[in-house]
């Protein structure tokens, strides 16, 4: 029997750990283990409360070890309900990477609970069961029990039968995880807020420092990754962040800098990722992390360290049974050996995979057909046998057609293997028909990557149908592509990317002569596709190459304008002394009338006359313009910038507004404001 003053002491420690004073009620706990009257009864309840002290820290290592030593004390005493708490708490180890034992441990705590008789007492253990059990079918991202174990925790939430703030926060926060993995980013964001305020009432640190840590994964999720950026700062600087919250930021700033084309800082990350989870044994971290390296070493053309980073993943894999791992490994290792040209080991990786695929039946069987047939087609995609190329071709399109948006992977990747097929085809037979199969596969493409906001996959998809208007002969359609191709990167942040594609409509304006050319003779699809560079658009679908942007370098700043949409003039300031820019400006007027639709839908951002580069760029009613000679993206940076500034300066404002009115034109230190802006950005 617990003694009155001793459950006093327990009962007061509970209530300190419920507000997360945890320090306070560790000290409570370690002066009644040093009491002589301490019974079995009592160390149990102490070490209860212990082990969850360091389950709401993460310490998961630490509370399991409690929670075994709380079991065994159950187990001696004969204590059935007192056993389903502790074996509740050792399910945790599932956070440790041993997803099998803490399967066990919920199947047994669920058993020996169902055996008990049901009463109001027993709610809270019931809850804590979900809790964990619900997070052990996240981590094995078992995505059909995790949604209906969703629905029983978004349950407590609505009856309010959470009694602590402790536990609500917790519960958010498992629930911000399962919209996130689900695609509802949000509802996942909304309950991400909720745990991080309760947390902040709370003052509780390592809980505050993941929920900055998961609403920056939602906001990468959602591929707002410059809103993401500053939430995986404000974690790291949390010095109580726990070692899994570390991990999880370091890997999400991979994934960014990854999608941002900024593979050196994406590199640096994820290496530390694999260091600390290999420091911390954190196993199913560290393979999360190997999986991601592995990407970017082949994305980085590095195949030796692709081979040797998912050998290991691979074999840590197995080791843990992990079948999303084992599959992910398989096929990576696959599509490198046969980039390697060593397909006999290709083959034999593939044999082990085709293995899992005739054996797997459960829940499972989906994931595994997804990836069995993706690296099926490569193989087939990648033979000299023309039929072999037929069959890949097919199940391409089977993948595409019957894959979900949660195998994003399989998609992509399933989609530039099919284009790069009938591209090659199309090059070979010369046929136009071949173009009617690949432009529905474009337009799909489009309509899957916006709804998965995957913007870099949006992005590079409007840009290869801009080269397909290109072969088309197109010209006009391939410009509007390309321009809309960089506005999307511009908006996500994706400025490598954005300075890549400026660079390539950059290129199609010193090309325009050929492509007449091409077009007046009728010149085979080989030829153009080949002046297209869609090979590069291609392999960087395909996850094979990072963009390449030229050297940056400073144009050369000619001549600004601000007009409106009749082409009346308000504002003129050139760059170069006493420089006569009369027939430029009336060549202007003349492409400005033929595209005044296209640049006021910001169809267009520039148009080449003679030598000289147009950047435009329209403010509601107006149009500010920019001359140079050079590259046109660090140009059309500085118009942004200066569009932004005279819109949002009121005195620059008013000034432009009243200057339509009267037709006068501003001079530049009229208002004083222009020439401060101007002398600013220019």
């Amino acid at each position: 029997m617990i003694s009155k003053s001793i459950s006093k002491e327990l009962t007061h420690a509970r209530e300190l750990c419920y507000q997360a004073k945890f320090g306070e009620a560790l000290e409570i706990i370690e002066k009644l283990e040093n009491s002589e009257s301490l019974s079995q009864e009592d160390l149990f309840s102490e070490l209860l409360i212990r082990g969850n002290i360091y389950i709401y820290n993460q310490a998961y290592e630490k509370a399991v070890n409690i929670f075994e030593r709380a079991y065994q004390i159950s187990q001696n005493l004969g204590l059935m309900y007192e056993s389903v708490k502790a074996l509740i708490g050792k399910a945790f180890i599932g956070f440790i990477g041993d997803l099998d034992n803490a399967s066990t441990y919920i199947i047994d705590a669920e058993r020996r609970l169902n055996s008990l008789a049901d009463d109001s007492s027993k709610g809270k253990v019931r809850r804590d069961l979900l809790f964990i059990k619900t997070w052990i079918h996240l981590l094995k991202v078992d995505l059909n029990k995790v949604a209906k174990l969703g629905k029983k925790c978004f349950r407590l939430v609505k009856e309010g039968k959470i009694e602590n703030n402790l536990d609500l926060a917790r519960l958010y926060y498992l629930l911000g995880w399962i919209n996130n993995i689900q695609g509802n980013l949000s509802k996942a964001l909304d309950f991400a807020t909720k745990s991080l305020a309760l947390n902040k009432e709370l003052n509780h640190a390592i809980a505050i420092a993941s929920d900055y840590a998961l609403i920056a994964r939602i906001y990468t999720d959602e591929g707002n990754y410059d809103k993401a950026l500053p939430y995986c700062k404000q974690s790291l600087s949390i010095k109580e962040i726990a070692t899994r919250g570390r991990l999880m930021v370091f890997q999400t700033l991979g994934i960014i800098y990854i999608s941002k084309s900024q593979l050196n800082r994406a590199l640096k990350y994820l290496k530390q990722a694999v260091a600390l989870a290999e420091e911390s044994n954190v196993t199913d971290q560290l393979r999360t992390s190997l999986t991601t390296l592995g990407w970017l070493y082949r994305v980085m053309g590095k195949n030796n360290l692709v081979i040797k980073h998912t050998k290991r993943n691979l074999m840590l894999s197995e080791k843990s049974s992990n079948l999303i791992h084992i599959v992910q490994s398989l096929n990576l290792l696959i599509v490198t050996y046969i980039d390697e040209n060593s397909r006999e080991k290709a083959n034999q990786y593939f044999y082990r995979l085709s293995e899992l695929y005739d054996q797997t039946r459960n829940n499972m069987a989906v994931f595994v057909s997804a990836y069995y047939l993706m690296s099926k087609a490569y193989i087939m995609k990648t033979s000299t046998r023309m039929r072999d190329r037929v069959e890949a071709q097919a199940l391409y399109k089977e993948l595409i057609t019957h894959t979900n948006l949660p195998f994003i992977d399989v998609l992509i990747f399933s989609m530039g293997d099919l284009c790069d097929l009938l591209l090659e085809e199309l090059s070979i037979h010369n046929d136009p028909a071949i173009l009617d199969e690949i432009n529905p596969l474009i337009t799909k493409s489009l309509e899957m990557a916006e709804e998965a906001r995957n913007y870099v996959w949006l992005t590079e998809t409007k840009l290869l149908q801009a080269k397909l208007a290109l072969i088309q002969m197109n010209i006009e359609e391939a410009k509007k592509f390309m321009t809309q191709a960089q506005r999307i990167a511009d908006l996500h942040g994706l400025n490598f990317l954005a300075w890549g594609i400026s660079g390539e409509n950059d290129k199609l304006l010193d090309q325009i002569d050929i492509w007449d050319k091409l077009k007046k003779e009728e010149a085979p699809m080989s030829e153009r596709i080949k002046l297209a560079s869609v090979n590069d658009v291609l392999e960087r679908i395909q996850g094979k190459r990072a963009v390449e942007p030229s050297e940056l370098v400073d144009e050369e700043p000619i001549l600004l304008l601000i007009m409106d949409n009749s082409g009346a003039t308000y504002f003129n300031h050139p760059f170069i002394a006493n420089w006569d820019h009369s027939d430029l400006f009336s060549s202007f007027l003349s492409a400005f009338n033929t595209f005044s639709d296209e640049i006021f839908s910001k169809s267009i951002d520039r148009i080449r006359i003679g030598e000289n580069t147009i950047l435009i760029n329209p403010v509601e009613s107006f149009l500010a313009c920019y001359v140079i000679k050079g590259q046109s993206y660090p140009g059309l940076r500085k118009l942004t910038r200066f569009t932004e500034a005279i819109r949002e300066n009121s005195e620059i404002w008013q000034a432009l507004n009243k200057s339509f009115k009267t037709s006068e034109m501003l001079e530049l230190d009229k208002p004083p404001a222009l020439k401060a802006v101007i002398d600013e950005i220019f």
